[in-house]
């Protein structure tokens, strides 16, 4: 599903809960006024929250609309009875995707048009050469192509495999972190993910223990998820939440900084919420640098490439001239 049809069902389901409408009623609703994939996958959360699930355990039925990170975040949303708050958050989320793919798109188009073009026009002296003809430029021209979007569909498999592995194991967590602007991108999408739910639970009286542990799972990143499984027996003996996440090293300076403050003070809650907002603004201006500087970085890089083609041509050229004067 697009990212800005979710952010949209998100949003009606966010006003819906808001305005007062129980969650099952809301997604019966948003089921009946739905078509294909999006209604089959509502009315299988409505089958599951009739025969009494849970709203973690109905929406992870409703997969794969909603991905098992989303049933996390929403489970603990829900247990904090901000449920509509959690909703809001992740439209948010999918618009913000959304928005940022377009302008990717958008400023992908004239580099895209352009290292197809090259690859047509580079091997056509194949035409007029003497053991060419359109068929052989016919053929290398396919062939570069193909290749061209063979290596894009590699590298995105890849990179999709790698975010789907790095939500339950650290090590694709720390391999997709060193990736300079998006491994900080996808740290602090996961910061604000944990200060918003654990916000969420202190927020509504839910038992701390339970509530960092929810807000763990609630992160997407298997490495804060470990660093908050390392902290718990250290919380549980009747240490802070702060200098237990300090030991696992997985939370930044600043951020353990603040939460210890916040603890320290007795305004954790009220620490938390800025600190969301926070990590939540960082990860959006990080997502415009992306869009707009990652185009510019390919465009760059399909200049060299055609540049380097015609050079390499040009030598080859010159080579074969030079070895006729010699003879």
């Amino acid at each position: 599903m697009h990212p800005s049809e979710k952010a949209r069902l998100f949003d009606e389901l966010s006003r819906l809960v808001r305005a007062g409408t129980p969650f099952p009623k809301a997604i019966a609703t948003l089921a009946q006024l739905s078509h294909g994939q999006v209604r089959s996958s509502l009315l299988r959360i409505r089958d599951a929250l009739d025969r009494g699930a849970s709203v973690g355990d109905s929406l992870v039925a409703g997969s794969p609309l909603i991905s098992p990170l989303e049933a996390c975040v929403l489970t603990a949303t829900d247990r904090a009875g901000r449920l509509d708050t959690g909703l809001e958050h992740a439209s948010q989320y999918h618009a913000a995707i959304a928005g940022a793919r377009a302008r990717i798109r958008a400023r992908l188009a004239y580099p895209v048009f352009v290292i197809h073009f090259a690859l047509l026009i580079l091997p056509l002296p194949m035409v007029f050469s003497e053991n060419g003809g359109f068929l052989p430029f016919l053929k290398a021209a396919v062939l570069a192509i193909g290749g061209l979007w063979l290596c894009i569909f590699t590298i995105g498999a890849i990179l999709g495999l790698l975010l789907s592995a790095a939500e339950n194991g650290a090590a694709p967590d720390r391999l997709l972190r060193a990736v300079p602007v998006f491994g900080k991108l996808r740290r602090d999408f996961a910061l604000a993910r944990f200060c918003s739910a654990y916000h969420m639970q202190l927020d509504a009286g839910v038992n701390i223990l339970t509530g960092l542990e929810m807000s763990g799972a609630a992160s997407g990143s298997a490495i804060l998820r470990e660093a908050v499984t390392s902290a718990m027996p250290a919380v549980r003996a009747g240490g802070q939440v702060g200098p237990a996440l300090e030991k696992t090293r997985a939370f930044p300076a600043l951020f353990i900084r603040a939460f210890a403050v916040g603890e320290q003070t007795g305004e954790l809650d009220h620490e938390l919420q800025r600190l969301g907002e926070d990590c939540r603004t960082a990860a959006m201006r990080r997502l415009e640098t992306i869009s707009e500087w990652g185009p510019r970085l390919i465009y760059i890089g399909v200049i060299c490439y055609i540049g380097w083609r015609i050079v390499s041509a040009y030598a080859g050229q010159m080579r074969d001239v030079q070895e006729l004067m010699k003879q």
